[in-house]
């Protein structure tokens, strides 16, 4: 089924009759009859009753309109967001929970401000799921750490964080952590969780217990409260009251984490590459 035939159908219901869709259409009525014909035997239904030099539109007919009329508009509306110049459209934006807090907030503030015909979704979650989601259509772009070397993604950096280990501020002074610790961290699929479960083993220390906690307040909340430890972006702790919480500095090469904006090589939008280069520049 072609969206030329779908436009030649709607064309011979509107004007009721071959010829007049014909003149409509700037073709000759044998070519208008050969595309009904044609579209029929695709379905193998009849669109019409065909009766005394008239065509009657069949129930099976109205039903095809219907979603001719829906295919023709959904055709109207990617050609438009994909060819105007301005960004708008929806625009499903995932993001670690994290920089959704930190960095997010103004960035959305001067991208709705610069684009207010986008329409913007947000989720967050780990990087890993929120990749997965890219990949599977759900998302359009996320901000993520450590995305894998995946030939279908396209992943722009777009600020560092520093990530520091932090603990209730009654430990600040040991000169060594506990030996039973728990950690308490974002869900499996999280980047800054595999780097904290990276240092630990690193230096030899071993956490009895995980502790998965998705929000980054009520992870804060719990190391005061002295649950254990964790490990965030240092930018995380100047929107907190950090009373009772102490950090240290890791290894830099676990310290050191870049945040990338990550989408479908395959999924091009204006509303997608516009917040691409807000965010990068």
């Amino acid at each position: 089924m072609e969206i030329s035939d779908l436009i030649v159908f709607k064309a011979v219901v509107e004007h009721q009759g071959v010829t007049r869709a014909a003149e409509a259409l700037h073709r000759v009525p044998s070519n208008v009859t050969a595309r009904i014909k044609k579209l029929e035997a695709e379905l193998n239904i009849d669109l019409f009753i065909r009766e005394h030099n008239r065509l009657v539109i069949t129930s099976a007919g109205l039903r095809l309109l219907d979603y001719t009329q829906q295919i023709l508009q959904l055709q109207k509306s990617a050609i438009a967001e994909l060819t105007q110049s301005e960004p708008s459209g929806l625009l499903r934006l995932g993001s670690m929970e994290s920089s959704a807090a930190s960095r997010l907030p103004t960035l959305l503030s001067k991208y709705h401000a610069r684009y207010p015909d986008v329409q913007i979704e947000l989720m967050t979650a780990a990087s890993m799921p929120l990749i997965d989601r890219v990949l599977e259509g759900e998302l359009d772009l996320v901000m993520a750490s450590d995305p894998p070397d995946d030939p279908r993604l396209l992943c722009f950096p777009c600020f560092e964080e520093e990530l520091v280990l932090i603990m209730p501020k009654a430990w600040q002074d040991n000169d060594s952590l506990p030996s039973a610790l728990t950690m308490v961290g974002y869900n499996k699929g999280c980047s800054y969780r595999h780097r904290l479960e990276s240092w630990l083993k690193r230096h030899s220390l071993t956490c009895e217990r995980v502790i998965e906690i998705p929000s980054h307040f009520t992870m804060l909340g719990c190391v005061v409260a002295g649950m254990g430890i964790g490990m965030v972006p240092k930018s995380l702790l100047a929107l907190h009251q950090t009373d009772g919480l102490a950090y240290r500095h890791v290894d830099e090469d676990i310290a050191q984490a870049t945040t990338y904006l990550v989408a479908r090589k395959d999924n091009p939008a204006s509303a997608i590459s516009a917040f691409v280069e807000l965010a990068t520049n």
